[in-house]
């Protein structure tokens, strides 16, 4: 699979951690939770899952029959400056009594967030950023990339100057991304970070954006290329919209 059909499909398919959807009409549910629906219920039995997370699938308004969206989550752990969780969507299969839930991929997202200082609770409102949806990223890599993204939606970055402003290419690139996201660069949350094949020397990787729509309409999703040179620093290559 190329990494183009890699990155169409991870930005069409729905986020294994919710992030995509709703906070406010996205339900999480825990062993402990009363009530617990019973397809849940089951899940826990056979499964290591701390989480199950509800939430409405994307075509809700169009067809009211449409299942919720389902995703397992496992316990937060810390590693340094970086806290995490594996995530994996499921799906429902069968009907009425022989209706449950199962994976439909063997793969996990690795949730990423910043400890500031420390661990975020997973889908807490009003938490601003919180987890990041991974794949293939390293957390030293995960902290770098989120700080460059800190540079570029902070008002301060509005120059284009920072780390990369030697860099005519990368430094006009950030200038444009800015420009398109405006005041809503603050607003806007890194939902997904994937890494690009590559190289050994260059490490390439795609950050899926979302941003709150302009009163004048527009766009809401971005992806932005950031590549890494062996030992340099974090680089913004390119950016489009996704929508």
């Amino acid at each position: 699979m190329t990494a183009s059909v890699v990155l169409v499909t991870l930005l069409l398919a729905p986020a294994t951690s919710g992030a995509a959807a709703a906070p406010a009409a996205c339900k999480t549910f825990t062993r402990g939770s009363e009530p617990l629906p019973a397809l849940v219920r089951e899940w826990f039995a056979d499964s290591n899952d701390e989480r199950v997370r509800v939430c409405p699938p994307p075509e809700a308004a169009e067809s009211a029959a449409a299942p919720p969206l389902y995703f397992g989550e496992g316990p937060v752990t810390r590693r340094g400056a970086v806290c995490t969780y594996l995530s994996h969507g499921l799906k429902l299969v069968g009907s009425g009594d022989a209706a449950r839930l199962q994976r439909y991929d063997r793969g996990d997202a690795l949730a990423m967030a910043l400890a500031a200082p420390d661990c975020p609770a997973p889908h807490a409102a009003g938490s601003g950023q919180g987890y990041v949806e991974t794949y293939d990223v390293t957390p030293s890599a995960f902290v770098g990339i989120m700080r460059l993204w800190s540079e570029i939606s902070t008002p301060a970055a509005a120059t284009g100057a920072g780390r990369d402003g030697a860099n005519a290419a990368a430094a006009a690139t950030r200038a444009r991304l800015q420009a398109a996201l405006g005041t809503r660069a603050s607003a806007a949350v890194v939902t997904r970070i994937v890494r690009i094949p590559g190289s050994v020397l260059r490490r390439r990787y795609a950050l899926f954006v979302t941003a709150p729509v302009p009163p004048a309409g527009g766009a809401s999703q971005y992806v932005v290329y950031v590549d890494r040179h062996l030992r340099g620093p974090f680089e913004i290559t390119a950016f489009a919209e996704a929508n």
